[in-house]
């Protein structure tokens, strides 16, 4: 093992500097090359200076390809009238030689295989052009021959072995980066992460952060794993912006726990308080996951774990196990926020929205189908013409009317195939379940009459007490269309969702059945309009 090491730390070596040092050498040596031949020393080393400037600026300053071709361009036409001028020979005895000097610089510059081509058959075919002269006897005709084939064959050798070099370096790499690197956030993986800590723990005092987001399973429930791996993505890239400019790496743990790894002198009150600076910038951070939803704010809880540069006893294990411990605490006593931004504030006592953290955690979709119901039965009550007051109450009402759920099996309400009559019996218990749970909480009888009928139907075939007509409470009538609505609009994992024009042909096709005649014709007005402002 510490052999392959080494190894790969000599590959490493040699792909970032080798090349680098290889180009200066070999230009430097054609500069000196070709001062002595022309045998002008001076006046063709000031030249060729000019010559080596340029190749310099191409490699080590110039990014834009184009720009580097056309400066190689102007330094192999450069090279070409210096040799021209000089008369200097273009046979020669041996391979290495100012052309094939000049070919493996090119080889070195450009990451093409056809301008070193190029620049390495031109002499081989300036060579060629001597065979008329050899029937005068001033060449022979094998030396032209066997000096052309000669260049030839070190130009393609060079330029072929080079880009296969290279293309097995890309590949190593590659797979080198793939084993180090996570595939969905692109983050380091958990292995690597652990081990660029060891390495950074040996030279000072670092800091371990490890964070878990809040609620993540209920967003895979509602919006799918595709949604969930987006959400992942943007909270990967959340971390390295919050964390620019610190020396740190940045982990992914697996599921929705991420490590950061920072170091840290003891002095650097970012890095101290780095913890709750994560949970408080996600917290007022909005996401967008789907153009069709609202933006959600996440959270997570955060654990922080320091050494300080003088703890020569600690070591990472210790420094994990810690951070964990610090994360579960926080967890532990975090407030957690409505994952929608765009709500206004159900009037409800705070044991109201207790159990609306126990839906969300329950079910997220049948959180989001309730904020939506709220949102459809408010703006129908408005449309109605009741007061703000009763307005209010029906809003509130929409977020608790399926409170219930919570006493469910979530396999029943998340399931996405038909319900045997079993479970239905089941689901329509939700209605006294929620009942029961906010016996207590002194609620006004608007909202109680909410989720006590928001299922029965006007023609009396609802449940749980086969009321009809207006023999229902308004309210619960106002609240079961907003509730049928969204809960034809609002998109569930594996289940087709209605588009609104779809969803609100539903509605009026059951207009004095289900839903009460005037009630279906205001909300058709309603949502009618919405479709012309929008």
């Amino acid at each position: 093992m510490q052999y392959n090491e080494k190894r790969n730390r000599i590959i490493d070596f040699f792909c970032k500097y080798i090349s680098n040092v290889s180009f200066v050498f070999l230009v430097i040596i054609l500069v000196i090359y070709m001062s002595i031949e022309t045998g002008h020393f001076f006046p063709t080393f000031l030249y060729m200076c000019v010559f080596a400037a340029i190749m310099f600026i191409a490699k080590f300053y110039i990014k834009h390809n184009a720009v580097k071709h056309a400066l190689a361009i102007v330094s192999y036409l450069s090279f070409i009238f210096l040799v021209d001028l000089h008369s200097l020979p273009y046979t020669y005895y041996i391979v290495i030689n100012k052309w094939s000097i000049l070919t493996a610089c090119y080889v070195l510059l450009l990451d093409n295989i056809l301008f070193p081509l190029i620049a390495g058959l031109y002499p081989a075919l300036r060579i060629f052009m001597l065979l008329p002269e050899s029937r005068a006897g001033l060449y022979p005709i094998g030396k032209i021959i066997g000096t052309a084939n000669g260049q030839i064959c070190f130009t393609i050798t060079l330029v072929l072995i080079y880009q296969l070099f290279g293309k097995v370096i890309i590949e190593r790499n590659k797979y080198k980066k793939m084993s180090i690197t996570d595939s969905l956030t692109g983050v380091a993986t958990f292995a690597h992460t652990i081990e660029t800590a060891e390495k950074m723990i040996q030279s000072g005092g670092i800091s371990i952060l490890i964070t878990d987001m809040d609620r993540f399973k209920q967003i895979n429930d509602t919006f799918g794993h595709v949604a969930g791996n987006k959400v992942l993505i943007k909270v990967s890239e959340f971390l390295k912006a919050e964390t620019e400019g610190l020396e740190r790496i940045i982990g992914r743990l697996g599921g929705d726990e991420f490590i950061i790894v920072v170091r840290n002198d003891g002095k650097n009150e970012r890095v101290k308080n780095l913890a709750e600076h994560l949970s408080k910038a996600i917290r007022e951070k909005q996401f967008v996951i789907d153009e069709e939803l609202d933006p959600i704010r996440l959270s997570f809880s955060v654990g922080q774990a320091n050494s300080s540069p003088y703890d020569k006893d600690t070591n990472i294990e210790k420094l994990l196990n810690k951070a964990d411990i610090d994360m579960y605490f926080n967890k532990c006593k975090n407030h957690r926020l409505d994952i929608f931004t765009k709500n206004q504030k159900p009037q409800l006592p705070k044991e109201g929205f207790e159990l609306l953290n126990v839906l969300a955690e329950k079910d997220m979709y049948t959180y989001v189908h309730s904020r939506y119901t709220a949102h459809y039965a408010a703006a129908l009550a408005k449309e109605v013409g009741l007061p703000d007051n009763q307005v209010e109450l029906i809003y509130a009402a929409g977020w608790l009317h399926d409170i219930g759920k919570i006493l469910i099996s979530s396999d029943i309400i998340r399931k996405n195939t038909t319900l045997t009559p079993e479970e239905y019996v089941l689901i329509k218990e939700h209605v006294s379940y929620g009942l029961n749970i906010i016996n207590n909480l002194s609620l006004p009888v608007e909202i109680v009459n909410c989720i006590a009928y928001h299922h029965e139907n006007w023609d009396g075939t609802g449940y749980p007490n086969k009321l009809s007509g207006e023999s229902i409470p308004l309210e619960a009538r106002i609240l079961q269309l907003a509730d049928s609505y969204s809960a034809m609009i609002v998109r569930r994992v594996y289940r087709k969702t209605l588009s609104p024009e779809d969803a609100l042909n539903e509605i009026i096709s059951g207009c004095g059945k289900q839903f009460d005649p005037k009630l279906v014709k205001i909300f058709e007005n309603l949502i009618r309009n919405k479709f012309k402002a929008a």
